[in-house]
Formats: C-alpha cells, sequence, structure tokens
C-alpha cells in the first residue's frame, strides 16, 4: 500500500502491482555506539522507523549528514535509493538508515529497529516514466504502434532518463559490501 501511494503521487503505475511476493520487508535492527556512523547500507524503496522517545538522528543524505528530532510517537519515513530511481530523480534519498545520534557520556547506548521496504533480489530497477493518458476514441493499434515508435527510437520520450536500469541484486551486494560513505552509489548509473 505505501509502495502504491507513493508511485501514484508520482504519476506512474506501482511497478509491484498486488502481487505481495513483489516487495520485500528487511527489520534492520542495530545498535548506535558514540562516534559510530558507519551503519550498514542496503538499498530500500521506504524506511520506516517508529519513535519511542525523543531522540535526534543522523541521515546521510547526497550533500552529507543532516540532523534531524522527530517527535515522540512518530514514524520516521524515509526515501531510499530505488525511489529515487523509480521517481526519476525527483524525489531525494537518503543512504542507509538513520543514525541515533549518541552522546560519549557513561558509554550511553541505543538500539533502533529500521523496518525498509525493498525489492526481492531478483529485480530490476528502473526509472518509472508517468503514465501517459489517452484520449478514448484513440484505438488501442494507434497507442501500440506509438509505443514501437518510441522503442525504436523514433520519438523522444516525453521525459528523459535520469538513470538506466540495474539489476537489484548486484546493486544490494555492492552498495552493502563496499561502503563507501561519501560516493553516491548510484552515480554508475546515472545517464550523462
Amino acid at each position: 500500500m505505501i509502495v502504491d501511494e507513493l508511485t501514484k503521487d508520482l504519476g506512474c503505475e506501482n511497478p509491484l502491482g498486488d502481487d505481495p511476493t513483489r516487495v520485500c520487508s528487511v527489520m534492520w535492527v542495530s545498535e548506535s555506539l558514540p562516534g559510530n556512523k558507519s551503519g550498514g547500507f542496503y538499498p530500500f524503496v521506504i524506511g520506516l522507523q517508529y519513535q519511542i522517545r525523543n531522540q535526534k538522528y543522523s541521515l546521510l543524505s547526497d550533500s552529507g549528514w543532516v540532523s534531524v528530532l522527530p517527535h515522540v510517537d512518530s514514524i520516521l519515513v524515509t526515501f531510499g535509493d530505488i525511489a529515487q530511481v523509480w521517481s526519476n530523480g525527483k524525489l531525494k534519498k537518503v543512504r542507509g538508515r538513520p543514525m541515533a545520534t549518541v552522546g560519549d557520556e557513561n558509554g550511553s547506548r541505543c538500539i533502533t529497529m529500521s523496518l525498509l521496504i525493498t525489492l526481492p533480489t531478483d529485480s530490476r530497477v528502473a526509472p518509472l516514466l508517468p503514465k501517459v493518458t489517452c484520449n478514448k476514441d484513440q484505438k488501442e493499434e494507434e497507442i501500440e504502434g506509438e509505443e514501437e515508435e518510441n522503442n525504436d527510437g523514433g520519438d523522444e520520450e516525453l521525459e528523459k532518463r535520469v538513470f538506466n536500469s540495474f539489476d537489484f541484486e548486484d546493486y544490494a551486494w555492492r552498495v552493502y559490501h563496499e561502503r563507501i560513505l561519501f560516493k553516491d552509489p548510484l552515480d554508475r548509473y546515472r545517464v550523462v
């Protein structure tokens, strides 16, 4: 339902459809220790984190670390790299999950849990270009003919792609294992 609302707001069709096996959820549990900002990364569409207490968090955006202070009893919602690709660059992502900001006093620590809505490893990730609306009087044959022309390079797309499509499993493996904090892993898929 969350992914459906996101894609609807972007003016696109949900690539997952009504098939519940096309979406995966990952519960990411981690301990935050003073000075530790290296948290793990896994590609996701949307991240959800319930705020049980008043706690400041750091998020890694494309421009660097950003601090947020969510309200108690709220849900911190973050868009991930898959949402940025689906939106063709319109949405700005955070890399990884929110990291609790823990003070250095008396060995403070904090356990965080984030629910990541992500894709099955056999998925292909590509920008979701807006749905083309047409007249009710147009025939299906005309629409199919236009699609063939677009695929053959005849007409230009209404909206230029910002990202090339890529294999989710390869991307997820690289993002999780390489852990390069300040290099955007999506850079290699950007159209230049």
